[in-house]
């Protein structure tokens, strides 16, 4: 079975350097690259089972935890939690892992961020995939999300853990308790008082804006391959969005029954129509 390298890179933030972790998979003589980007309080571990898969299919596959989650270090700067930041971040990754087939795999936040740097000229970004995220994001899901990534609670056990990320997480369409479990292991960290406690710094919400937003500029000038991931009952990338996105060249949309924000990336069917489409 097809295991991942964990490493680090310094990245300049505001007040110094600071530890970037991530999960390197495949083959390090691979040319074909993929950056896979997490949403705003996840990490790079939820593409574990979609990363083994394009392993497989030759891709070296590269997973950032972004500054303040995983395992990467907390910015003493809550102001430093910023898109032009974390895009800057992930530069420095393109940079140290160069490649003329660069892959995007974005999941809300880091479909953003990949929207952002796949618009700019000379983008070395050649394939992208968003999932669940577009260019326009309404004010009252992102509500809702500031609102359970505030609740920051910790638990004595595992189990309760485990059960409270069951609940936060029912939207992504988890199926399985392997995949529960999984997720489970990665989204907590034991604290000095020797509880569960969610693996983020609560401080990321300090730049988190919970408006609408009209990203159609970036939007435009993207010329790269496109295939949109939807969960069929989300809020965050409204069927709307998604059918207008597909009004430009060269863009796929996949739905997923069952799924909300967003799709977990963990399950064969969702795995599999990334892998068809990129061979396509």
């Amino acid at each position: 079975m097809i295991e991942p390298k964990q490493n680090a890179l310094l990245c300049l933030a505001t007040d110094g350097f600071h530890k970037v972790s991530y999960t390197d998979w495949g083959s390090l003589d691979s040319q074909k690259i993929a950056i896979c980007v997490h949403g705003v309080s996840r990490n790079g571990r939820d593409f574990d089972y979609l990363a083994r898969a394009l392993a497989a299919d030759g891709y070296r596959v590269i997973c950032p935890d972004m500054p303040g989650r995983g395992k990467s270090d907390w910015l003493p700067l809550a102001l430093d939690y910023n898109m032009p930041l974390m895009a800057t971040i992930l530069t420095t990754f393109i940079n140290v892992f160069p490649s003329d087939e660069l892959l995007w795999i974005g999941t809300s936040m880091g479909g953003l961020l990949g929207m952002l740097m796949a618009s700019r000229a000379n983008t070395p970004i050649k394939k992208l995939i968003l999932n669940d995220v577009g260019p326009h994001l309404n004010a009252e899901p992102l509500k809702k999300i500031v609102q359970y990534l505030s609740l920051m609670p910790t638990f004595k056990t595992r189990d309760l853990a485990k059960h409270f990320l069951s609940q936060i997480l029912a939207p992504f369409g988890v199926k399985t308790d392997e995949h529960l479990d999984h997720l489970t292991t990665y989204s907590f960290f034991v604290n000095d008082q020797g509880e569960y406690q969610l693996a983020y710094d609560p401080k990321i919400l300090s730049t988190f804006q919970a408006e609408e937003a009209n990203l159609w500029p970036f939007w435009e000038p993207i010329e790269c391959p496109i295939l949109i991931l939807r969960g069929k009952n989300s809020e965050i990338l409204t069927k709307e969005t998604a059918m207008k996105m597909l009004e430009k060249p060269h863009v796929a949309l996949a739905e997923f029954e069952g799924v909300a924000h967003a799709p977990a990336l963990m399950d064969d069917e969702q795995i599999m129509t990334i892998i068809q489409w990129l061979k396509k």
